[in-house]
């Protein structure tokens, strides 16, 4: 699911407690869901959402159903995997038509957790929101829009933040979190964070 709030940051897990995923983990499967996906023609890095919402996910089994804002309040899109849906509200499609960043990236998300085939673990005596990041459906959606949106050779090509940005399709503060998390990781060299 792709919520709506204000603030951005997170300060405990806020998704279902599903398979534990590393970063590492996420890297690998984004490099192979990367190879089936299209690109925006003439473009190297820079999906193309609106095929991959519209043809890609079909194909797969997947169908998308457009919902109006009233329906969907403080809800961009979620994905019942299960049933093979996907749900947009309508702005965001829209935003999406525009080429938005947040259109572009609310389908990668929703994406994101049909590739992990995110299902809730319950047990008794569960207590919801009591689990780590690395099984918090929404972090590793997040992580892995990010890693398939901006793939590391990408970021390694990437003069800055912002180049990273244009060169796939994101926001300036998605390049910057992702650049961090790989120059601290060891994936990029220590340079590039002097263009954050």
């Amino acid at each position: 699911m792709t919520t709506l709030y204000s603030n951005g940051n997170l300060r405990s897990p806020s998704g279902l407690r599903v398979s534990p995923h590393s970063y590492g983990s996420l890297e690998e499967v984004a490099l192979g869901v990367r190879k089936v996906l299209p690109t925006l023609q003439g473009e190297t890095y820079s999906l193309d959402c609106c095929r991959i919402l519209e043809h890609t996910l079909p194909q797969a089994g997947f169908n998308y159903r457009i919902e109006e804002v009233a329906e969907l309040d403080e809800c961009a899109a979620f994905t019942i995997p299960d049933q093979g849906l996907v749900v947009v509200r309508e702005d965001i499609y829209e935003l999406l038509q525009k080429g938005n960043v947040f259109g572009r990236s609310t389908v990668i998300h929703e994406m994101a957790h049909i590739v992990l085939k995110h299902a809730a673990k319950l047990h008794r005596g569960a207590q919801l929101k009591k689990h780590q990041f690395y099984e918090d459906s929404e972090w590793q959606a997040k992580a892995l829009t990010a890693a398939i949106m901006m793939p590391l050779e990408a970021c390694k090509e990437a003069e800055s933040a912002e180049h990273l940005a244009k060169i796939c399709g994101t926001s300036v503060q998605s390049a910057r979190f992702r650049i961090d998390r790989l120059v601290k990781e060891g994936k990029i060299t220590g340079q590039r964070s002097l263009f954050i």
